[in-house]
C-alpha cells in the first residue's frame, strides 16, 4: 500500500455523491498527474524530478515522487472500482 494513511486506523466514515461528469473529470485529472509524477519519478528528466522532489520536501509532504505516484495509481483504482459498483446493477436499455 503506498498512501501514508493506513486501513484500520479509521474512525469515522465519510459519503460523498458527485455526478458522473465531475466523477469523470476528477478520474482523468488523477490519471494525468499520476501520469505525469510517475514520469518525474523515473528520472526521465532529472531536473524536474530534482525540482519535484524539492518541492515536496519544501511543502513537508510525507510522500516522495515514487510513493505519491503509486499513491496516486492507488486511488485512480479505488475511484474506478466504486464507479464500476455503483453502476453494476444498473440494466441497459435492450438493444444497447
Amino acid at each position: 500500500m503506498t498512501l501514508i494513511h493506513q486501513p484500520g486506523s479509521d474512525h469515522q466514515l465519510t459519503w460523498i455523491t458527485i455526478d458522473a461528469g465531475h466523477a469523470r473529470d476528477i478520474m482523468l485529472m488523477l490519471a494525468d498527474t499520476a501520469a505525469v509524477i510517475d514520469d518525474l519519478a523515473s528520472g526521465a528528466a532529472p531536473a524536474a524530478a530534482r525540482q519535484a522532489a524539492a518541492s515536496l520536501k519544501d511543502a513537508s509532504s510525507p510522500y516522495t515522487p515514487a510513493s505519491l505516484a503509486g499513491a496516486l495509481a492507488e486511488v485512480t483504482a479505488w475511484l474506478a472500482l466504486a464507479g464500476r459498483d455503483a453502476t453494476a446493477h444498473i440494466t441497459p436499455p435492450p438493444g444497447f
